[in-house]
């Protein structure tokens, strides 16, 4: 490493560590402690570059500077490819997040997310907000809720999303309820299951902006026919629901090509 480069590199692990920790104190002080699921990565990534920034100001040189050098060309290596592979990922799920298709499905299916208790969640009621604007753009079609129950809630998700979407004057007729799924993958696949009983032949999928590009991933890989219908989410949790979707799109992609395999 070229003279004083390392105190360039320490300071901007210091400083992006000391962000990391900062947007996880943020989190914790407006939503409570660890109440946003994976903001617990926001303080390990920062505690762990604030070591690496010390380290490297400390020793004046980079932690990989330890390594053998062909080693060390392999990290780099991997380390270009991650970088890259982020980047890329997170284009498609940005711009999935923001893109309407023109045309819509014979119906939508509104993905179930945590409820408190029996109340719905801010993330949910965006969705149902977005369902609401469906229904009335679109009065011909069935509205499916998509959920089942879980641990810390006393209902189901999709009885709670009916009863909130009764109350905000969508007919129950054009409610069809799946209230049996546990995650993205079974919200869909069940709720294909419906569409088939029903004799309807696509959907829009309505889901959190950070959501939808892993949601229409799992649903051609069930051969579901679908429509891009994002609903928005909260700016000050982006940051953290758009990390977290990296992973669980890598995770979904991954285990789609061993299955194909």
């Amino acid at each position: 490493m070229k003279p004083n480069n390392h105190f360039v590199l320490s300071l901007v692990c210091m400083a992006l560590g000391g962000l990391c920790i900062g947007y996880y104190s943020y989190l914790c002080i407006v939503y409570g402690i660890n109440e946003i699921v994976f903001s617990w990565v926001f303080l390990l990534g920062g505690m762990l570059l604030l070591i690496i920034g010390m380290m490297t100001y400390k020793r004046k040189k980079h932690i990989f500077s330890y390594l053998p050098i062909p080693l060390r060309r392999i990290v780099y290596l991997c380390t270009t490819i991650i970088i890259i592979l982020f980047l890329g990922l997170q284009s498609c799920i940005l711009y999935q997040g923001m893109h309407t298709d023109k045309q819509q499905g014979d119906a939508a299916i509104i993905l179930g997310a945590q409820l408190h208790g029996s109340s719905i969640s801010r993330l949910l009621r965006y969705r149902l907000e977005r369902g609401i604007q469906f229904a009335e753009e679109y009065p011909n079609t069935y509205l499916i809720v998509s959920g089942g129950k879980g641990q810390a809630e006393t209902c189901s998700e999709a009885s709670a999303m009916k009863q909130y979407l009764i109350q905000h004057g969508v007919a129950e007729s054009r409610i069809l309820m799946e209230d049996a799924s546990m995650n993205t993958q079974e919200n869909l696949a069940f709720s294909k299951v419906l569409m088939e009983k029903y004799h309807i032949k696509s959907a829009s999928i309505i889901t959190n902006d950070f959501h939808m590009f892993r949601a229409g991933f799992i649903a051609t890989s069930l051969g579901l026919s679908y429509h891009n219908y994002p609903a928005r989410s909260d700016l000050d949790l982006a940051p953290n629901f758009y990390f977290r979707e990296f992973f669980g799109s890598v995770k979904d992609i991954t285990l789609s090509i061993i299955k194909r395999y």
